[in-house]
């Protein structure tokens, strides 16, 4: 063991199937690893042939609905002093290769890290941020535990485990599923779920999970249900907490409760105010009130919100990380509503400072200046169009009245 210079590391995963995943998840993190542990759990495809190529050790395990069984089947074999796991839909962020390695010291005591996880949703641009546990050193008495969703920190706790945040980002694919794919997982861990809570019924994490699960899935009365148990039981840190006073709120919202969202996402932000779904629930809740301006100044918290949370992380444990072009547009089409023009404006150029080339973007703005009479931005605005989508027939008219009005 060399206790001055950098540490080992062990990479372990779990596969059933993952040809379409794993060779980017492996080509992300396979060069900083000394060794990469491969539990197989019944692959028919060519995941082990993948894994080989890679230079993995592959072993197998017999599949029995516990995650955690795999998971400790897979540490097991780690021989690293520190231990990353991760999953075949997840990617070592670029940007976090380097702190990565800055971790991997001499420990004399047991150590583990609540890494970042970026979770693409459906719409292929929008993040659902959550962290976890998947750094941490090769002590024998760090275990998983929990059929689904498995943790660390449990058995960290028990043994007097240090625990540190980080800047170690993964970037998660799975919600990004749709159709059959999204159905069979759904499926699949509700089943485990179930089981769970029948044998730990009053395991807040555990209903927790089902809740999401069901919202997931849009069985949103069912989702409620475990969320309000979840609350009920009263075992989570305040972290954990106002996460999920922010998912009952949202749920709430899908389901037409407005008038109970209030206070729940006001109980969230007394918690922890620097967040952003909080903020975005109240933004629906505007919406669903008409209340534009209260929808605007959620919009702007959450825009100043931005920039800190994606390079710090929030201070919850699950958050949202929407596209700053996203809110920008949003912003502008509210105060276009309003008739502030120049507010409007503003809103838009702010968008595409993130996305110069965006045509949905620069029509808004072309608009914005028109109603202001701004003719030479909107001129330059157009001019813009014209060279991106060329000379089309509302452009070429709307090139001439600028001409004439000028």
């Amino acid at each position: 063991m060399n206790r001055l210079g950098k540490q080992s590391l062990s990479v372990c995963l779990i596969i059933k199937n993952e040809e379409n995943m794993l060779r980017e998840c492996l080509e992300s993190i396979s060069d900083l690893a000394d060794q990469l542990v491969v539990v197989d759990t019944g692959s028919t495809d060519a995941s082990i042939e993948i894994a080989e190529s890679f230079k993995a050790e592959i072993h197998h395990f017999e599949w029995c609905s516990d995650f955690s069984a795999a998971r400790n089947a897979s540490i097991r074999h780690a021989t690293g002093d520190w231990i990353l796991w991760i999953d075949a839909d997840e990617r070592l962020s670029a940007d976090s290769r380097g702190n990565l390695e800055k971790l991997l010291k001499f420990e004399s005591k047991p150590v583990i890290y609540k890494v970042r996880i970026r979770n693409l949703k459906e719409d292929g641009v929008n993040f659902y941020l959550s962290d976890a546990h998947r750094l941490f050193t090769n002590f024998r008495k760090i275990q998983f535990s929990g059929k689904i969703h498995e943790q660390v920190s449990p058995s960290a706790k028990k043994v007097g485990a240090e625990e540190r945040a980080c800047d170690v980002v993964l970037d998660h694919l799975g919600y990004s599923f749709t159709g059959d794919e999204k159905l069979n997982k759904q499926t699949r861990n509700r089943a485990i779920l179930e089981a769970e809570i029948i044998a730990n019924p009053n395991s807040a994490y555990t209903h927790l999970t089902m809740a999401h699960n069901y919202k997931e899935s849009g069985k949103l009365a069912d989702a409620e249900k475990h969320y309000r148990i979840a609350m009920d039981l009263k075992q989570f840190d305040s972290t954990m907490e106002a996460s999920l006073l922010n998912s009952y709120a949202d749920t709430l919202v899908d389901l037409g409760r407005i008038a109970e969202v209030g206070a729940l996402v006001n109980r969230s932000l007394k918690l922890h105010k620097f967040q952003n779904a909080a903020y975005f629930i109240r933004y629906r809740v505007a919406l669903a009130k008409q209340q534009n301006e209260k929808a605007i100044d959620a919009l702007e918290t959450i825009l100043s919100n931005h920039s800190m949370i994606k390079s710090k992380g929030s201070e919850i444990s699950t958050d949202i990380e929407i596209s700053s072009t996203m809110v920008c547009k949003t912003l502008g089409d509210l105060y276009f509503k309003l008739e502030k023009w120049e507010q409007a404006a503003q809103s838009y150029e702010s968008g595409l400072q993130a996305s110069p080339d965006s045509i949905e973007l620069l029509r808004a703005l072309f608009k914005a200046h028109e109603k202001r009479s701004d003719w030479p931005k909107a001129l330059d605005v157009l001019g813009k169009l014209i060279q991106f989508e060329g000379e089309l027939p509302g452009y070429v008219n709307a090139l001439g009245a600028i001409l004439v009005r000028m």
